[in-house]
């Protein structure tokens, strides 16, 4: 089975400027062929990723139909060194999300976000539908919520957020009074939010998708990521399925050699920090429960809600309900 790559911290999207000449690690480029691609295409991609595999996968997709003198050229470049571990940046803000006292421009100015945070609003809606759901009275998603994701938004820099989307739950829905003292940015997330609240459950409900179910932001690069994952989701879906049948006396047949390389790709994810395991460990018992799956499914290593993870185990679990 193909290696998995290992997850690169999703707090870390910026692009690494080019610095000294660097050799590109054989393993990464191991990790690339495996799934396909050519060493000439896996080594421009890591070349132009700052040696990061997930994003060579995005890179490689957004450049497909690019000739195959596009990659030579890059692939005999120097390439660039891996830059040192960047922070994880705060929400956008003209002074962090938080900021925006001790600038010039005067209260008028403070009191409107950022553009760059306006352009976060499409990113971050399916948390607002999702918090606005819960006033609203579907509380299935207010522990996590209330415990992971609202906590992790705050230490990225929107503070205050956990509070006000509290007195929202708790029936308090005046946006003037819910913002008072917050920061412009923080602000602009919480306007939304009533807004959502202002429609009524009836309203609101048919806007619902995957993400807003789910309570959990726009990851525009997943679907890049998952399409390299989908011949072994597959596999991995064919295996819970036969696993289930068997043990539950429904038919079925062993196939050892099957089960024994799905197994080992599988322990491959969670040594690439995939949260994998326990999902197809369930999947293949018969549990075919969202909420099961998903509750199963902790933090990463920083407290931050483990996404993808999450839509990746999503992804199993339905693959496993079409073959039935």
């Amino acid at each position: 089975g193909a290696p998995a790559p290992h997850r690169a911290a999703p707090q870390q999207q910026q692009r690494p400027q080019p610095q000294r000449a660097a050799a590109v690690p054989a393993e990464l480029v191991s990790q690339l062929t495996e799934m396909g691609f050519s060493v000439t295409k896996a080594t421009a991609a890591l070349k132009s990723s700052g040696m990061d595999v997930l994003d060579a996968i995005n890179w490689l997709g957004d450049n497909a139909d690019e000739p195959d003198e596009f990659f030579e050229r890059i692939a005999k470049a120097p390439a660039p060194a891996p830059p040192a571990a960047a922070a994880a940046p705060a929400a956008p803000a003209s002074a962090g999300p938080s900021g925006g006292g001790g600038r010039s421009g005067g209260a008028a100015a403070a009191a409107r976000p950022s553009p760059e945070v306006l352009n976060l609003l499409p990113i971050f809606d399916p948390v607002f539908k999702a918090v606005a759901m819960v006033a609203l009275g579907d509380a299935g998603l207010r522990p996590v919520l209330e415990n992971v994701r609202l906590p992790a938004m705050e230490r990225d820099g929107w503070r205050g957020l956990t509070g006000a989307a509290v007195r929202i739950w708790g029936g308090e829905h005046d946006g003037a009074a819910l913002c008072a003292g917050l920061d412009p940015n923080t602000a602009c997330f919480v306007r939304k939010i009533v807004e959502y609240v202002a429609m009524g459950k009836a309203g609101l409900t048919p806007l619902l998708d995957a993400d807003a179910r789910a309570g959990m932001p726009v990851d525009r690069d997943f679907g890049g990521i998952v399409a390299q994952f989908m011949p072994y989701v597959d596999r991995m879906a064919k295996c819970a399925v036969r696993q289930t049948q068997i043990s539950m006396g429904a038919g079925g047949e062993a196939d050892e050699a099957a089960d024994a390389e799905v197994n080992t790709f599988v322990d491959q994810m969670e040594t690439a920090n995939w949260q994998i395991r326990t999902t197809f460990d369930m999947l293949s018992a018969g549990v075919r429960s969202p909420e099961d799956i998903i509750e199963c499914i902790g933090p990463l290593s920083d407290g931050k809600p483990d996404d993808r993870s999450a839509r990746l185990c999503g992804v199993l679990l339905a693959a496993v309900k079409k073959l039935e």
